[in-house]
């Protein structure tokens, strides 16, 4: 999204006044008017053609892959990611120039909800002019496949129109008549959704000869103003080597087409992209001789030069032919089975740690949860560590390696442990309550290590071992911190007492394990 804050939601209010406004010259139809002229872009046609031809021109060209059919594309505005989306969109005109419907996948700013919405409109209208909706697959997919009407969220959205006038400038008033857009937000999904969406967007788009789909998505969002600080940057320098390495987290398993090491890498780290959802779409699509390409990667701390607040942008192609086949559901990943824990379930271990905690700071003793709230899963006996945080800053953190006790009771004794007895902190206070904010890691039982380089940051947590002495770090502290993979085990090392090369020698052990992080909002 745009390096600036968004309008407060009240707004959305306003915009429905005028979201289905009709136009001067299309009276019986409905348009969905332009909200982002004179503020992401240029409002003056000929100044807003300049600037997106400049910017197609300026692009790089690239080397020609077949068949492009997937592009994932930044949507802040132009001054920001405009190159970025650019080095893309260069490639789709070079490669796609009759497509016979462009879809737009993109996260909802406004709302959040389950699933996708589409909107049955008649047109999108920019600067440029109008931008014709295929009415007849929005409705179906309203009708018969279970996406919601949300026409308030549709309204003030900038990550659909902002991609507009590029495929305005690339195909002209062809997307008036023959290449209409078929816009999608998506709400929260996980990985059985995102297939369940995957495989009815490739049945209702089976009769289509040449399809583009446009997966709208910024990266990560660094800064106090985002509620995400994964490390201190000591200067530009150093700030572009740790977000570039972060964002490479996501972006190579986008590059790979694993859609389980992306989510497991979005859960385990908290990266907070926007559009990690539509990514999850896009990578359960079924498509054969898929190829992969990264066609430009920048962030917004090198545009402007202030690397306390930035979004990171990339470009990036999927080629290949959508199958018309329909998808099964997805084998559980290893390491959610090994943790199976729903959505439900993880929202209601974080409520009960917090009212456990604060039973304590009220002098009630522990709490109790109910006998009906407490899941089989919940039940299962496994490793688990409770983190408390203020202001980003670790304020406590205590758990188990195994699974000696159960998901419920290891998430009871921790959240006290963490708040009262970790010896690196005073015992939290009550005016502190309000501040924390708590995170819990579930963990997969350790594993050995068949040797260092099989390490993989972002994914794995490591225990090291030699005689009585033994240390721990959980996966989301490497990626917090911008370490590297020799960064990360000599950390281990130190943590166990042992020096910090004792990975490299044979007596040590070395032990991996897993972890399902999940953690209240963000305070902001």
């Amino acid at each position: 999204m745009n390096a600036k804050r968004f309008v407060p939601r009240i707004c959305v209010v306003l915009f429905l006044c005028v979201a289905f406004a009709c136009s001067v010259d299309r009276a019986a139809t409905q348009t969905r008017p332009s909200v982002l002229a004179g503020k992401w872009y240029p409002s003056s046609p000929a100044e807003l053609s300049r600037e997106i031809d400049g910017l197609l021109d300026s692009a790089a060209r690239q080397p020609s892959i077949d068949n492009p059919l997937v592009f994932i594309l930044p949507h802040a505005g132009y001054r920001y990611s405009g190159a970025v989306a650019a080095a893309g969109y260069r490639l789709m005109r070079e490669t796609a120039p009759r497509p016979d419907i462009i879809v737009i996948i993109a996260p909802s700013h406004y709302g959040d909800f389950s699933g996708c919405s589409t909107l049955a409109v008649d047109y999108f209208e920019t600067p440029l002019g109008p931008v014709r909706v295929d009415t007849r697959i929005a409705r179906d997919l309203l009708d018969n496949h279970g996406f919601a009407d949300k026409p308030s969220l549709h309204a003030p959205e900038h990550a659909v129109e902002i991609h507009l006038p590029f495929l305005q400038r690339i195909y002209g008033t062809r997307l008036e008549r023959d290449a209409p857009i078929l816009p999608i937000l998506t709400g929260t999904v996980d990985e059985r959704d995102a297939t369940r969406i995957a495989a009815v967007l490739a049945s209702v788009l089976r009769s289509k000869r040449a399809p583009v789909i446009i997966i709208s998505t910024d990266f990560t969002h660094y800064g106090r103003r985002f509620g995400y600080l994964p490390f201190a940057a000591s200067g530009m320098p150093d700030f572009s080597a740790r977000m570039t390495a972060l964002d490479r987290g996501a972006i190579d398993p986008i590059l790979a087409r694993t859609l389980p090491a992306f989510a497991r890498y979005v859960r385990n780290t908290g990266i907070t992209v926007c559009g990690k959802h539509p990514i999850m779409i896009a990578l359960a699509l079924p498509i054969a001789d898929a190829q992969t390409k990264l066609l430009a990667y920048d962030t917004s701390a090198r545009i402007t030069g202030d690397y306390a607040t930035s979004v990171s942008y990339a470009s990036i192609a999927i080629a290949g032919a959508l199958r018309a086949a329909d998808i099964a559901a997805p084998a559980p990943d290893p390491d959610d089975a090994d943790v199976p824990l729903t959505r439900a379930d993880k929202q209601s271990l974080l409520s009960i740690a917090r009212k456990n905690i604060q039973a304590h700071l009220s002098g009630s003793g522990p709490f109790r949860p109910p006998a009906d709230g407490v899941t089989p899963a919940m039940r299962s006996k496994r490793g688990l560590f409770v983190t408390l945080k203020v202001n980003d800053e670790l304020r406590g953190c205590i758990g188990t390696v195994t699974g000696v006790k159960s998901i419920i009771d290891a998430t009871l004794d921790n959240s006290f442990n963490a708040a009262f007895r970790d010896p690196r902190f005073p015992p939290l206070r009550r005016d502190e309550l309000g501040l924390i904010r708590i995170e819990i890691s579930v963990l997969t039982e350790p594993r050995p290590v068949g040797k260092p380089g099989d390490v993989v940051v972002g994914r794995d947590g490591l225990i090291m071992e030699r005689g009585s002495q033994r240390g721990l770090l959980l996966p989301q502290v490497p990626v917090e911190l911008g370490w590297d993979r020799n960064t990360f085990l000599s950390h281990t090392c130190g943590k166990s007492g042992l020096p910090p090369d004792c990975w490299r020698d044979s007596r040590t052990k070395i032990k991996s394990f897993r972890a399902i992080v999940f953690g209240e909002p963000s305070k902001r």
